[in-house]
């Protein structure tokens, strides 16, 4: 490697690793930064991943970060947002409304803890190691969708929720929690391969278009936008957790 061209300065080879550590920092880059190899071949330099220690960033500056936490608080908001439409569209009661009557705010609160620890806070991890460990848009979109998506994002979505609701329910380590937490997941998890194909459905295309045109400071907005109603979506695919009202009245 030659230079690192910064589009107004070159830094010199020999300076490469002191130079990324102060410029990289915890602030996604843009698009149009990048960094020269020898053959004259170009790609996009990012900012690094979560890294346990470092020259100038540590693992507490890196969990205290404005960012992350503004991620965070997008993530539990807009995924409070698509739990309560998708509740109010769901709901069985005559007269409509926002939120609906017999709304479910264990339900709720569960999807707002969830969206904000993965998709607002674990994702703002993801995607910095992804945009930094991948130069093509497509590998990017390979790696979200066909591992960190099976692999992560539904094994956390299916122990949280189900522990969550029956925790809130009926308290922490009782015997009734466990029963819930047990059919809660018993009836989310059979519902995990038909919404994984309504997942690759919604996502790659939206995706696609985050990983090719959105810069990469705005990649968790970007998704937490569309995930109301992916939220609403993922709410609708768990509704079978709450009793209906033909359930409570038997």
């Amino acid at each position: 490697i030659s230079s690192i061209d910064n589009d107004d300065e070159a830094i010199p080879a020999g300076n490469l690793p002191t130079a990324c550590a102060s410029d990289f920092g915890f602030v996604a880059p843009t698009a149009s930064t990048k960094r020269a190899v020898a053959s004259g071949a170009y790609y996009t330099k990012r900012a690094p991943a979560l890294a346990l220690s470092g020259n100038d960033v540590t693992l507490i500056d890196q969990l205290t970060d404005p960012l992350l936490l503004q991620h965070m608080a997008t993530g539990g908001a807009l995924a409070f947002a698509g739990d309560v439409i998708a509740q109010s569209l769901l709901s069985e009661e005559e007269e409509k409304s926002i939120p609906p009557k017999d709304w479910d705010v264990i339900r709720t609160n569960a999807f707002v803890v969830f969206g904000a620890l993965y998709t607002g806070g674990a994702q703002h991890f993801i995607f910095n190691y992804l945009n930094n460990s991948f130069d093509e848009p497509l590998a990017r979109l390979a790696m979200a969708q066909f591992f960190f998506i099976p692999f992560c994002y539904y094994p956390t979505f299916l122990f949280m929720t189900p522990l969550l609701r029956a925790g809130w329910e009926h308290g922490f380590g009782s015997e009734e929690a466990k029963s819930r937490q047990s059919q809660l997941f018993s009836e989310v998890a059979g519902k995990i391969p038909p919404t994984l194909l309504r997942n690759w459905c919604f996502w790659l295309p939206v995706q696609f278009v985050q990983f090719n045109f959105i810069p990469a400071e705005f990649n968790v907005t970007f998704t937490a936008a569309f995930g109301v109603i992916w939220n609403a979506i993922l709410s609708w695919s768990t509704a079978a957790g709450k009793p209906t009202v033909s359930e409570k009245e038997a």
